[in-house]
């Protein structure tokens, strides 16, 4: 049975430890239907205890119409502490179809976007490179990271894709530039950004070379990138780097998101590569989002140590594999009352709407996939959860 008909019967499954597994597992998958991220928006707004781990969850599936018409009703109905989740999504929604509901969603999207729609939907090609040229510029000279610019460039990026204004000679360029610098440029960045964009499988090995880099940013758009394409020659590329400690955080989420046999092989095999708790943990966590059972054997193996990591809630995970799957366990019941409690906690602080800056508290458990609570706006996992 593939990926999506074993999580589609759990996709609103009133059990919450399930439905916050679910949620994990698609957070970075880019093969979600459409409707889903449709139906679990109208369970977001029909259940305030889901709303904010749905609406953090699905930040990276593209916005239909449908799941547009939502939002536009709901937000202006929406508590101020929480808004902002339901506004994030909007950046996911196409120039195009934004331009087409302008009037009602003024005020809830950044006034110069408005004139950047335009140009991406009516510009010449040589009026859209010259707006890129202009925010590359922004960001490259900007104090601190540009999270807006970043996204308008992106915008602009996913217009040039979509036009055919970019060749693979243009890029190859960019590439043996930006590989011979210590750092990354945005530039470069935007480039990877849209390789993933384009599928261009010759550019796999490399980007899979980049894990070793420790440049977020960059690292970020190269796991997105290799995850788009969906393919067990990323899984080959990236296997050696699941198997290292300073790449596997990175790595083992690409595989992770890769459903396919071959990427079970590579999870369990890594597994039996590590000693340390943490860097097992990582893996484990990737092996049970596949939900495969030929994942059972190290599941079962690590679910025998006497602890786990701080770094996962690995009584929570493992409830939700076994009972996903259908697979009995003496510990099951345990495994599941310690596991809510926990999660209880959690979103009662999620409804609280904690600050930003409040400490990690390791008896209330941070999900690996939630915003890291540090503010600096990355998961946890790939933050203060590393």
């Amino acid at each position: 049975m593939a990926f999506l008909e074993k999580i589609q019967p759990h996709l609103l499954s009133p059990d919450l430890l399930i439905q916050e597994t679910i949620l994990y597992a698609i957070n970075d998958y880019p093969a979600l239907p459409a409707d889903w991220t449709v139906h679990l928006l109208q369970e977001a707004f029909s259940n305030k205890d889901k709303l904010s781990s749905i609406l953090i969850h699905i930040e990276n599936q593209p916005i239909t119409e449908e799941a547009l018409q939502i939002l536009m009703e709901k937000i202006p109905t929406m508590d101020r502490t929480k808004v902002h989740l339901a506004l994030k999504l909007l950046n996911n929604v196409e120039p195009a179809l934004a331009l087409k509901y302008k009037e009602a969603l003024k005020g809830f999207i950044p006034e110069d976007n408005w004139s950047l729609f335009e140009l991406l939907v009516g510009g010449e090609e040589e009026e859209v490179y010259e707006k890129y040229g202009e925010v590359i510029n922004a960001m490259e000279t900007a104090s601190t990271f540009p999270y807006l610019l970043f996204k308008q460039a992106k915008y602009i990026a996913n217009c040039i894709v979509k036009k055919g204004w970019i060749t693979e000679e243009e890029i190859d360029m960019v590439f043996a530039e930006e590989i011979e610098n210590q750092w990354f440029s945005f530039n470069g960045i935007l480039n990877v950004y849209m390789v993933g964009l384009l599928k261009i499988e010759k550019y796999i090995p490399l980007l899979a070379s980049l894990l070793e880099r420790e440049e977020d940013s960059l690292l970020e758009e190269v796991s997105t990138a290799l995850i788009s394409f969906q393919s067990d020659k990323v899984v080959t590329a990236v296997e050696p780097y699941v198997k290292k400690s300073e790449s596997v955080i990175y790595a083992a989420s690409i595989v992770e998101n890769i459903k396919t046999d071959l990427a079970v092989k590579v999870l369990r095999e890594a597994y039996s590569t590590f000693n340390d708790l943490e860097n097992q943990d990582t893996v484990i966590e990737a092996l049970c989002h596949q939900f495969s059972e030929d994942g059972l054997p190290e599941i079962s193996k690590y679910m025998k140590k006497e602890y786990f990591s701080s770094f996962i809630d690995m009584e929570h995970t493992a409830y939700s594999y076994y009972s996903i799957l259908g697979f009995d366990h003496p510990k099951l019941g345990d495994w599941k009352k310690a596991a809510l409690q926990r999660e209880l906690a959690h979103q009662a602080n999620l409804n609280q709407n904690r600050s930003d800056k409040e400490p990690i508290r390791k008896e209330n458990k941070v999900g690996r996939n939630d915003p890291c609570p540090c503010g600096s706006g990355k998961k946890y996992k790939k933050c203060c959860g590393k």
